[in-house]
């Protein structure tokens, strides 16, 4: 809590490990997406550099409100967890774990708010687990080769599309799994 970033963590330990000889082989990251999103920090490189050393031991999966024009509000420099939504960066980073082995817990930090009852205080975690797993079949099920093939060649608009049908298909299993 005391370190900022996802790379200054990881340079501190490489430091403690260098002079001090204390292994960073047990030492993690707790990622949580809304901090990344209140400092406008990009949570899916953080994911690479955690991934990249060995250093994502756990995930808070929530949001702060990022400008997506759909929670109101906008991005929050308070912090209010709402839950995971169904979007292309969370779609991109279950892919990236997947790829990873990454099969530890992962916790739906977020909040009720004051004027929610019991039923809407438990429908919008049960909307974020939900949310969560129809990124990670999506994930799953984008053409990942396709998708790196279009941006090498700098395809952007045809990666783009790519993007945008998992994200489609998220949507369409969060609603086959969310039956109210």
């Amino acid at each position: 809590m005391l370190i900022p970033t996802v790379a200054s963590a990881l340079v501190f330990w490489y430091k403690l490990e260098e002079e001090f000889k204390i292994s960073k082989d047990k030492k993690g990251v707790n990622k949580e997406f809304g901090h990344s999103e209140m400092i406008g920090l990009d949570h899916i490189y953080d994911t690479v550099e955690e991934i990249d050393n060995n250093a994502l031991i756990h995930m808070h999966l929530n949001s702060q409100g990022y400008n997506d024009g759909i929670i109101l509000g906008g991005p929050g420099k308070y912090d209010i967890d709402h839950g995971v939504r169904v979007n292309g960066m969370n779609i991109a980073i279950a892919g990236l774990i997947q790829e990873a082995g990454f099969n530890r817990w992962k916790g739906h930090d977020m909040q009720v708010r004051a004027y929610d009852n019991e039923e809407q205080g438990i429908d919008r975690v049960i909307r974020s687990v939900l949310s969560w797993e129809a990124c990670a079949q999506a994930a799953q099920e984008l053409d990942k080769e396709q998708l790196v093939k279009y941006l090498t060649i700098r395809e952007t608009a045809k990666a783009e599309d790519l993007i945008r049908n998992a994200l489609v298909n998220a949507q369409n299993y969060f609603d086959q799994m969310y039956k109210k």
